[in-house]
């Protein structure tokens, strides 16, 4: 990183230099002898972890604001989260999924800064809005949209006689068991994956028509479309997949597949950057496809990462700036192109530019345009404390888990499940 001065600072964070002009530069604008602490997730594309501590560490050279950072998993943010008011750290933390609606009482109003960014950078696209605004607040700053999409070999594929990626659920499970048979099966994680299984999941429940509740916020579960959802998912696990898949985490399916051992899983960039990187010998047959549509459509799960600010935080300023700094033009856009397509933009105006990976790299071309239809937890409901809740207990994973293994039949699945979700909302 450069040497910039406090003024090249606030051009780098798209702020004006007359406070008068621009009420963000405040923002920019801090006493000496501050800090702050900051917990994120620790990238499975290792570079941007690197790239995002040099701009950490430019923010705080340029505004001599100590900064001490954590890089976590996600199941440690959603502890620190939880442990937030008793602990009194961190001051910003990053959240996935619609938390900030879980955890909104713990939250800080950023909606000037929220507001200001998005208008700077073309608007935000509505799952940014469904993920951090609560009742016309906004509870955090979005930052990216992780863009899952099919992860396939088209060499495997191409074997197995398919010269594209199946467009329909049906079609899917048809080449799944013919690429099992040829001991290269598909691995979706049913299990506690935070993010492919919740992915995964979801977006089979509603692209077979399948809600957790209906738009008035009634639990609807319970209903034929889920029941084909859970049928489906149950004969693709028999016919066409790993027996593992229903305990994998968010890194078992990139393991399998670079181990060859898998065809097909759902995925961000992170599995062909990994495959190039340490030069996988299939690397070059990697490639990204949309979500087959079922019955309803193709109705897909969104992940969001965004950083809320916690009450408890006292160097408020100090903290908008940097949430303000991360999601500048000349910040944000190195940080896209370094994670390979795995950071995407939840600016309006980003997704045609030249430098980002999928314009580059024609492999990534299947992530490209996922995040203008893409829902958070909720759907088709707004998003909710308790619908966030039913995301982070797994309790979707759950259901097609326990009837992919054997533990219990459909109709046992959906009302435990049932169950638990009432017992959401209604404590919620």
């Amino acid at each position: 990183m450069p040497n910039l001065s406090r003024r090249d600072f606030l051009k780098l964070g798209g702020l004006s230099l007359a406070v008068t002009m621009n009420p963000l530069s405040q923002f920019a604008i801090q006493a000496q002898d501050e800090s702050l602490s900051i917990q994120t997730w620790g990238h499975f594309i290792s570079t941007t972890n690197e790239q995002l501590s040099e701009q950490l560490n430019l923010w705080s050279t340029i505004t001599d604001i100590s900064l001490d950072v954590s890089f976590t998993g996600f199941e440690d943010l959603a502890t620190s989260l939880e442990e937030s008011d008793e602990t009194q750290t961190p001051d910003i933390i990053m959240m996935l999924h619609a938390r900030p609606h879980q955890f909104a009482d713990n939250l800080m109003d950023v909606s000037d800064i929220a507001e200001a960014v998005g208008r700077a950078n073309g608007g935000w696209y509505n799952i940014a809005r469904e993920a951090c605004e609560v009742d016309g607040v906004w509870r955090a700053m979005p930052w990216f949209f992780a863009p899952q999409a099919m992860v396939y070999r088209s060499d495997l594929y191409a074997e197995a006689g398919y010269d594209a990626f199946p467009s329909t659920m049906e079609e899917l499970l048809e080449a799944g068991t013919t690429l099992k048979t040829m001991e290269y099966p598909l691995g979706f994680s049913v299990g506690p994956a935070d993010g492919d299984g919740n992915n995964f999941c979801l977006t089979v429940l509603w692209s077979f028509g399948g809600n957790i509740v209906n738009p008035d916020n009634e639990i609807v579960l319970d209903s034929p479309e889920t029941r084909l959802a859970l049928e489906f998912v149950q004969q693709l696990y028999q016919d066409a997949m790993l027996p593992e898949v229903v305990s994998w985490d968010d890194g078992a399916n990139n393991t399998a597949f670079l181990a060859g051992e898998i065809s097909t899983t759902n995925n961000a960039s992170s599995i062909l950057w990994a495959a190039q990187q340490n030069d996988v010998a299939f690397a070059s047959t990697i490639n990204h496809a949309s979500y087959p549509e079922g019955p309803a459509g193709s109705i897909q799960y969104g992940q969001v990462h965004s950083f809320g600010i916690l009450n408890h935080t006292q160097n408020v300023d100090a903290a908008k700036s940097l949430l303000t700094f991360l999601n500048s033009v000349d910040v944000w856009l190195p940080m896209g192109s370094e994670s390979f397509g795995f950071n995407y933009p939840l600016f309006r105006n980003f997704e045609d530019l030249p430098s980002m990976a999928w314009n580059l790299e024609p492999q990534l071309l299947g992530l490209r345009e996922i995040v203008a239809s893409a829902h958070t937890a909720g759907y088709p409901a707004p998003p909710s404390a308790a619908a966030s809740q039913v995301i982070s207990d797994f309790v979707i994973t759950d259901m097609f888990a326990s009837v992919c293994n054997g533990d219990a039949t459909i109709d046992e699945a959906i009302q435990t499940a049932v169950t638990r979700v009432e017992d959401l909302y209604d404590n919620a």
